[in-house]
């Protein structure tokens, strides 16, 4: 017979018969969805190359968004993923960089499935393909894909995690434990009738039960795995297998118990109580195993304080030996200053057979007895509260402390404690918009969520207006700083946030606060420390505001100041003026250039952009900015200018090359000279070349003078007969 091949084929394939049969076929807006992916997986790799806020990865995400969008027909994308490709409507999607960028980071980020809603914002794309990148370091860690998704406020793109429960091996349980387990299972049938809803104490599909084949049980549950295992450590180790998803230890084991109990006391709670009693019975021998100091801790962490509330835990208690449960009631004098009463309540807690209570309680008072003072027949309460307060002063230094016993304490709260939590519920309310922008700071940092964010961020202009109105100006400074510097540090792991972030501050400062900004700037000293703190503070949000101040007629007489504002803030202020150069009126664009010459290195090609246009001013203006920045690059950048520029601006050009600094200017003179065409077609150029070189030197200029000397023969030239002569001229010298 032949083996039936269960991997599709999206062709045909011929039938025994000769006839052709098809497959599969692929869904008609396959190609459209193709392409969707490949977009995808293209921008995951320019996310892997360059950073989140660089444009190649912003129309990355655009074109993949409108890919998307065009899928019509669908609502939403689900792709299964498989070790070598991702299959659409059960249609394969291959290629190398779907394989390499998708196929591969999904894969190994264990997600089996991923759901796109068409409906998926740019900035839900944006997470999906830094969140893929970042994928590789997840297996260091519990997150998952999904959790990396959800705390970045994705909900229109779903990542199915693969499941990897725990096998829990059983074997071949006897006969009898069988028929409990089947009894157990028809007295919660019994229950689920009556309606209601289903609690998991663990999610179904954490863990698998192995059992022996000829055992027929079609479903187990974790209160079938307590009947069938029937051991309390080991019920407790499996507990500790489905919840923690590093591998289980020696070290595990010997804790499982420990770490696991309460779990455990709640399923013998959910045992029919016969069943319950005597599995209760087990738990309590195997606490009473344990080492004195752990049994001490257990008691002291999770049984006593669950006696006291009410819960599971206290109930194995009851299990005790007589001498043994007085001993751990005992234990009570240790975690409450209530002593004796607390002792009568956790036995009254138990319920215990009148006859037994008749036993233990002689017991116990007796145990109280030992407590007494000799001297007295009262107790001595300020002994015991001395012994009590020594305890919970004591420091112990070792590593692995556990405080977790001061959870049974009772909360004592005295009209101090009322009185402080009364002022920080009214500093919250009421407080000054300091502690409110404070709050809201925190809030923007931990939420990943952007909607969430922006309402937020909605809440701090209001706060920035109210310090204005109080003219707490450095207060507005430094709370803007810590804004901004918010900014920057989310910019990479959220940019969303930054944008929001930076939008906020941008919409704050409207040309009319720019004016008030300027009005201190121009007053006086003192009030000038106050605008360049508030510059410092809002950085780059107040551009748009001094750029509508330039562009605005009515407020010319205020351009000189907002200009030296902008020069002196040139190196905070000069990535947004940048972006604006050439979007405003001639004036703003020359004030612009003038700033950026001030801001150092960096902004060359940016104004050298300006010197093509009509105005001659403007062009003067970027001559005299690269001139002011002096960089080799600025240098090479006029030097250009005089070789290629119109007759104005090779003027202006070399008067700008002579502020550079000597040896910079060198090195561009002698290029120019190198060049035969330059020379020939601008002489005069060239001899002013070379009567500027003479005042600073003609020291490495040798070779290119004895050139320059040639044109002495070029007679028809008179220009170049003068170079000639110049040249030999500073030779001989």
């Amino acid at each position: 017979m032949t083996p039936v091949s269960t991997r599709a084929h999206y062709g045909s394939e011929r039938a025994d018969d000769g006839t052709v049969t098809q497959t599969a076929t692929r869904p008609d807006d396959f190609t459209a969805v193709e392409e969707f992916l490949q977009l995808l997986a293209r921008a995951v790799r320019q996310f892997h190359t360059y950073p989140t806020t660089s444009p190649l990865c912003t129309d990355a995400i655009a074109a993949c968004h409108k890919a998307l969008a065009s899928l019509e027909r669908r609502d939403r994308l689900v792709c299964r993923v498989t070790p070598t490709a991702l299959i659409v409507d059960e249609a394969p999607v291959t290629g190398a960089i779907v394989g390499h960028e998708l196929v591969r980071r999904l894969h190994s980020a264990r997600v089996v499935a991923l759901d796109i809603d068409r409906a998926a914002t740019p900035r839900h794309l944006t997470r999906l393909c830094s969140n893929l990148v970042r994928s590789a370091a997840l297996a260091a860690t519990k997150t998952t894909f999904a959790d990396l998704l959800a705390e970045d406020g994705v909900d229109t793109i779903v990542a199915v995690m693969a499941h990897r429960p725990e096998i829990l091996d059983v074997g071949a349980p006897a006969a009898p434990l069988c028929d409990l387990v089947g009894h157990e299972q028809q007295r919660r049938q019994t229950l689920l009738a009556a309606g209601g809803p289903v609690d998991y104490l663990y999610p179904p599909d954490k863990g698998w039960v192995r059992l022996d084949p000829v055992t027929r049980l079609d479903h187990v549950s974790l209160i079938d795995l307590v009947v069938l295992v029937n051991d309390p450590v080991e019920i407790a180790t499996m507990l500790l297998r489905l919840t923690d998803d590093d591998p289980i230890g020696d070290d595990e084991r010997k804790t499982a118990l420990e770490r696991k109990f309460s779990d455990v006391a709640t399923l013998f709670t959910s045992l029919d109580p016969k069943l319950a009693r005597v599995m209760f019975n087990k738990l309590a021998r195997a606490v009473l195993d344990l080492e004195p100091e752990r049994r001490k801790n257990l008691l002291r962490r999770a049984i006593l304080p669950g006696l006291l509330d009410g819960r599971a835990d206290g109930s194995v208690l009851a299990d005790f030996p007589d001498v043994d449960l007085v001993d751990s009631l005992c234990l009570l004098l240790e975690l409450e200053t209530a002593a004796p009463e607390v002792l009568r309540t956790a036995l009254d807690r138990l319920d215990l057979p009148a006859d037994r209570r008749d036993t233990v309680l002689p017991l116990l008072e007796a145990r109280l007895q030992g407590t007494r003072d000799p001297v007295s027949s009262e107790p001595s309460k300020e002994h015991e509260m001395d012994r009590l307060a020594r305890r919970l002063i004591k420091v112990d230094a070792t590593p692995g402390k556990d405080f977790s016993e001061f959870a049974s304490f009772d909360l004592s709260i005295d009209d101090h404690a009322s009185a402080a939590m009364a002022a920080a519920r009214d500093s919250i309310t009421t407080g000054p918009a300091g502690t409110h922008l404070a709050f809201l700071s925190s809030l923007v940092r931990l939420e990943p969520n952007s909607g969430l964010v922006d309402t937020f961020l909605r809440r701090v202009p209001p706060l920035f207006a109210e310090l204005e109105r109080g003219r707490h100006w450095q207060e507005l400074a430094t709370w803007a700083s810590r804004f901004r510097q918010l900014s920057d540090g989310l910019r990479e792991p959220r940019p969303d946030t930054a944008i929001a972030i930076e939008k906020t501050l941008s919409d704050f400062y409207v040309p009319g606060r720019v004016a008030v900004l300027v009005d201190l700037y121009d007053r006086g000293t003192e009030t000038r420390q106050t605008a360049d703190a508030l510059v410092q503070g809002f950085g780059v949000a107040v551009v748009p505001g001094m750029i509508a101040m330039l562009d605005d007629p009515a407020l010319q007489s205020k351009t000189p100041a907002v200009v030296a504002m902008m020069c002196e803030h040139a190196s905070l202020l000069a990535p947004e003026l940048a972006v604006r150069l050439g979007h405003g009126s001639k004036s703003t664009t020359r004030s612009i250039v003038k700033a950026l010459g001030f801001a150092g290195a960096g902004f060359e090609t940016a104004i050298v952009e300006q010197l093509g246009g009509d105005d001659e001013q403007t062009s003067r203006e970027a001559l005299k900015a690269l001139a002011r920045i002096g960089s080799t690059q600025a240098a090479t950048l006029v030097a250009d200018q005089i070789r290629t520029g119109n007759a104005a601006r090779r003027a202006a050009s070399e008067e700008a090359l002579w502020h550079f600094p000597v040896a910079r200017s060198s090195v561009e003179v002698r290029k120019l000279l190198e060049r035969r065409d330059f020379v020939v077609q601008h002489p005069d150029i060239a001899s002013r070349l070379l009567t500027r070189t003479a005042q600073s030197g003609t020291a490495g200029l040798e070779e290119v003078l004895i050139r320059l000397e040639h044109f002495r023969y070029r007679f028809w030239n008179p220009g170049l007969v003068r170079v000639a002569l110049k040249a030999r001229e500073l030779r001989v010298r």
